[in-house]
């Protein structure tokens, strides 16, 4: 498989990205899809673009990747989904985390029951460099921005839903909290067998792009550390000196990135399902309206009666 098209509303930027992959370059959606030659696309546009574009491509006959948030809404997934089922084709959608080595290898060991059984998972999620205002304003907050790439790590690990979800949140970085938006959150989820699991997470953290997972069970302990660019530690008189993890998420994901694309050639070469499934995405999504509901509210949220089936 090789990059056919670039398509960006910035015809410079197009051009560039174009040449540096020595591929053809448009403005518009609509200059690909009726081509032939083009069996996919990637959708890695902004937020709000998605579903439309999505479904523009799926119309077409094309196999679909997209970033997440599928659309603004559960309406909006169910009809990604249910038009890539009906057109039988592949609808992968990115939640990259999952494809990360560690992070991958840490569910992998708790599905073997490396640990046992599990009573308790913390995921910590602290972003690096702050985000600019605009970003912020476009980003539709911090629960479906940022968040829900960790409520979809606890249901990549636990393989369940959980009955119950409780949050808080504040904000202390200048801008945020004018946008009724929080910068600094904490989430606790309550799972039937009695499993309870943490989130923290935080718009800014000055030491860098912190990415951690624990998983406690009745064996043992799993954890999954910060990555950074070297594993040299430096030791003398004046104390240990380890490097600085790593600074944002392209270089921190950055393997993860390419394993989600290649998961993506392995779908369209072998004709397989993709790996995230409609009620999986359905539930990251549902999961994040409670847990803001929640934390607007100030009051935990009960998820065994809401509609979570797909449809």
């Amino acid at each position: 498989m090789r990059l056919a098209h670039v398509i960006d509303t910035d015809p410079e930027r197009a051009e560039e990205v174009a040449r540096d992959q020595e591929c053809q370059w448009s403005t518009h959606l609509d200059a690909i899809l009726d081509s032939p030659d083009i069996d996919a696309v990637i959708v890695a546009s902004p937020t709000h673009e998605h579903f439309s574009q999505i479904m523009m491509a799926l119309d077409a006959g094309k196999a679909v990747f997209t970033e997440k948030p599928l659309g603004a809404s559960l309406p909006e997934i169910d009809a990604c989904f249910n038009k890539a089922s009906s057109l039988g084709l592949p609808l992968f959608v990115g939640f990259n985390r999952r494809f990360d080595p560690s992070f991958a290898s840490l569910a992998e060991k708790c599905h073997m029951g490396a640990v046992g059984t599990l009573q308790f998972i913390r995921i910590t999620s602290r972003d690096s460099p702050l985000p600019s205002v605009d970003y912020i304003r476009q980003s539709h907050g911090i629960f479906h921005d940022c968040i829900i790439h960790d409520l979809d790590m606890l249901r990549f690990i636990t393989k369940e839903d959980p009955l119950e979800i409780y949050a808080l949140g504040s904000s202390f970085v200048d801008g945020i909290g004018a946008l009724n938006d929080y910068d600094n959150v904490l989430v606790t989820l309550r799972y039937p067998g009695g499993l309870l699991a943490s989130i923290d997470v935080n718009r800014f953290a000055a030491y860098g792009y912190d990415q951690r997972i624990e998983v406690f069970g009745n064996s043992g302990m799993i954890q999954a550390e910060n990555r950074t660019p070297t594993s040299t530690v430096l030791s003398h008189s004046q104390g240990i000196v380890r490097p600085p993890i790593e600074y944002s998420f392209p270089s921190r994901y950055r393997d993860a990135y390419r394993l989600e694309l290649e998961g993506f050639l392995t779908c369209l070469q072998h004709d397989l399902p993709a790996p995230i499934s409609h009620h999986e995405v359905r539930m990251s999504f549902i999961l994040c309206e409670s847990a803001e509901q929640s934390c607007r509210e100030s009051r935990p949220i009960r998820l065994d009666a809401l509609p979570i089936s797909v449809p």
